[in-house]
């Protein structure tokens, strides 16, 4: 009997020990300054994880006709109605529809999504400049794409075609009382800003796609781009925003 009652004793305490030891396994070992996923900074975690491994690129090209884009026209400029990017064309109307489009530099896709409704199809590229030159990274925005040839998390090459330019999925179509089909894109001075407003009185964050290109264009920079800058009474039947 008594040797009964110190084995059932010895049983339970070897329960106890082995409960214990699973709790303490099951419990997440975090560093006091490790920071949850949800207050997660994409910006610090971008500059400090991602950055490094990204290319170094000083040397880019017009994401339409590449490399100087002759033979595109800008239909909207850069803070023109509160513009936040521009928008680059090739032909009147929908005759644009299916014009390629290329990365203007060595890169990274961030992000490649279908957003439809005003956006369509959307790319965004990261660009590691050398260091010393400011800005360090930009992120470029191509938007309103009708396909999409590269997916997120690749890496891209200087005028490699990425998409085809768009319409919206036909919300700029002329057809349905839209501008035409046409390349909305941005340069961003920061990554994360996501979609953005592509309108807005404040440019805090944007740079203006075409003098950035101007100036990083390396042994091109001396050379002026080509594509033609539409004034007002020339942008009838050009596709816009």
């Amino acid at each position: 009997m008594a040797s009964r009652v110190i084995y059932l004793v010895v049983l339970l305490a070897w329960i106890a020990l082995l409960w214990v030891g699973l709790d303490f396994a099951a419990k997440p070992k975090q560093a006091p300054s490790a920071i949850p996923t949800t207050q997660l900074d994409w910006v610090t975690f971008f500059a400090a994880d991602i950055l490094p491994s990204l290319p170094v690129t000083d040397e880019f090209v017009t994401p339409l006709r590449p490399p100087d884009g002759d033979g595109a026209v800008v239909t909207l400029p850069f803070l023109e109605e509160g513009h936040l990017g521009e928008d680059w064309s090739t032909a009147q109307g929908d005759a644009a529809l299916g014009e390629p489009v290329y990365s203007v530099a060595d890169g990274w896709v961030s992000a490649a999504q279908d957003f439809e409704n005003a956006w369509g199809k959307v790319i965004f590229i990261c660009y590691r400049l050398p260091e010393g030159r400011w800005p360090p990274f930009i992120e470029v925005m191509y938007a309103q794409l009708q396909s999409m040839d590269v997916a997120s998390g690749t890496f891209v090459k200087r005028g490699q075609k990425i998409g085809e330019v768009g319409n919206a999925g036909g919300t700029y179509a002329v057809a349905n009382g839209g501008m035409g089909a046409h390349l909305h894109w941005e340069v961003r001075q920061t990554v994360g800003k996501g979609l953005g407003p592509g309108f807005d009185t404040k440019r805090d964050g944007w740079l203006e796609p075409s003098a950035f290109l101007a100036a990083h264009r390396g042994e091109r920079s001396k050379q002026p781009l080509k594509v033609k800058v539409l004034g007002n009474a020339e942008r009838r039947g050009w596709g816009t925003d």
